[in-house]
């Protein structure tokens, strides 16, 4: 048995061990990421942007101090955020945290930051409150200043500061040309699509001349539902422009269809379509079905009313899971919903890589045009038989004789980003406007913070198990535990057997 000087002499020596790995860990810190999605591991585009700063970044957080558990969490994690870029900027980011709910002042300062306030439920002393409650951050660098209107609970936080940092760290964005004079949208009726594009792009009406080139003033183009004829000399310099070696991102309905006019749908084949075919890409004359669809409202009479109701509409694919492409243009995307697509095929050499960005599901279809839409139709598994098709491609090399490496993606919709204008307005599915703007930024060799935007904390439901699985995990979780202690009971007591035995030997000493 140990002596009282042997126990005294082991505790001090643990109790030393515990101060010098205290002592270590303050100088050299150390953190492990469990999560499935990494979710607290700083990406390489954000250290590589941390370790590159030209002078040093101010983030001014404007958070309310008491705020319900949920929200109260976010502010943590931004809070440990702030601290790792902290520390991975060599101290060339500098940060700190305002109760905006103190004073009038104060409140008034971070309203005209541009903080955005929330009204929280809040219950105190079992009576329900509303809290205004401020979440939000304003990122400077010398004269230039941004603002992060709010942090939402589950929302991509390295993405909303990393694309801060970023914007506020380059003097000059680069210049992103938004077609125009062919029917194509203008700029408020991508509102959504230019928000997220204004963060790192300049975005600018771009006119082709009949007899000028494209200015490389543009770093890119982006070519959205072109619904009149496109000329010949306008794709004439649109082939100069991908010759010189600068991206195009193109998203062109190959249907036509205006439901709001006639329930016809009909294939466009005209000098664009033939234009995607001589760069290896042909566009089938089909419309593209698919079971796992989105969902459009239909009025429907029930007896003496008429109401609207909510109606699988193969016409609409739903991307989703292995319908993304491994490519960063589909990096971190969960859910897109094309419309009236067409299926694409490669019919070009191996001098351009032709990598699939977007695929139907294994139970899709296509349809020769023109095709009678009809929304009451009941759908069966016969009407899929052809499985997956292609309806968003990327492409990478020389497109011509002697010309530069360039980059083009393209997809057979052209609307999947397009709010409308007028009455005709609607909100468009997030990932619809995150697709083409990761398109935009591969084309623009921008593909560090790509990785970034979806990076939230997504909804991971609990994998179902099967009745017998369940049955299995039920009983093990009854008996284990029961298991380990009649071991520890059979251990104990023979322990304790061994050591009475030991105590009646002839010389132990107690």
């Amino acid at each position: 048995m140990k002596t009282r000087g042997q126990v005294t002499r082991f505790t001090l020596l643990l109790l030393g061990v515990v101060v010098l790995l205290n002592l270590v860990g303050t100088q050299f810190k150390f953190r492990a990421d469990f999560t499935g999605d990494d979710r607290y591991t700083l990406s390489p585009a954000t250290r590589d942007l941390l370790e590159t700063l030209p002078e040093a970044v101010t983030v001014t957080a404007y958070f309310t101090e008491q705020l319900p558990p949920e929200f109260a969490l976010t502010r943590q994690e931004f809070k440990d955020l702030l601290i790792e870029y902290a520390e991975r900027s060599d101290g060339n980011l500098v940060f700190e945290f305002i109760d905006p709910n103190t004073d009038e002042k104060t409140e008034e300062e971070a309203l005209q930051a541009g903080i955005r306030p929330l009204l929280v439920n809040v219950r105190d002393k079992d009576k329900a409150e509303q809290l205004k409650a401020y979440m939000g951050a304003v990122v400077k660098m010398g004269e230039l200043t941004t603002t992060i209107p709010v942090v939402q609970p589950g929302t991509a936080m390295e993405w909303a500061l990393s694309s801060s940092i970023k914007q506020v760290s380059v003097s000059e964005k680069p210049v992103i040309g938004l077609v125009q004079g062919h029917g194509e949208p203008s700029m408020g009726e991508i509102t959504q699509a230019l928000q997220g594009l204004n963060v790192l792009y300049n975005i600018q009406h771009f006119t082709f001349w009949d007899t000028l080139p494209v200015n490389d003033h543009f770093a890119a183009l982006l070519l959205i539902n072109p619904s009149d004829s496109f000329p010949a000399n306008h794709l004439h310099w649109l082939d100069d422009y991908l010759a010189r070696g600068h991206g195009v991102v193109v998203a062109y309905n190959a249907v036509s269809s205006d439901l709001g006019a006639s329930p016809m749908a009909d294939v466009k084949q005209g000098p664009f379509t033939q234009w995607l075919a001589r760069h290896g890409i042909r566009v089938a004359p089909t419309v593209v079905t698919d079971a796992q669809c989105g969902q459009v409202q239909v009025m429907q009479q029930r007896g003496y009313f008429s109401i609207q109701t909510a109606m699988a509409f193969p016409y609409f694919p739903l991307i989703s899971g292995d319908g993304f492409g491994d490519h960063p243009v589909a990096a971190g995307l969960e859910a897109v919903i094309m419309q009236f697509a067409s299926p694409m095929d490669h019919i070009g050499d191996s001098s351009v890589t032709w990598t699939p960005i977007l695929r139907t599901s294994a139970k899709s279809g296509a349809l020769p045009a023109p095709v009678y839409i009809d929304a009451q139709k009941q759908w069966t598994d016969a009407d899929f038989p052809v499985g997956h098709q292609t309806i968003g491609v990327a492409l990478e090399g020389a497109f011509g004789p002697g010309a530069q490496a360039a980059r083009m993606v393209v997809f057979s919709n052209g609307s999947f980003a397009v709010n409308g204008q007028g009455e005709r307005m609607q909100q468009v599915n997030p990932d619809n406007v995150n697709l083409l703007v990761n398109a935009v930024d591969w084309i623009s060799d921008e593909t560090g913070l790509i990785e970034l935007r979806n990076k939230g904390i997504n909804y991971r439901p609990i994998e179902k198990l099967s009745d017998t699985k369940r049955n299995s995990v039920k009983w093990i979780n009854l008996l284990l535990p029961v298991g380990f202690v009649v071991l520890y009971g059979i251990f104990r007591a023979q322990w304790r057997r061994r050591q009475r035995a030991q105590r009646m030997l002839p010389g132990h000493v107690r």
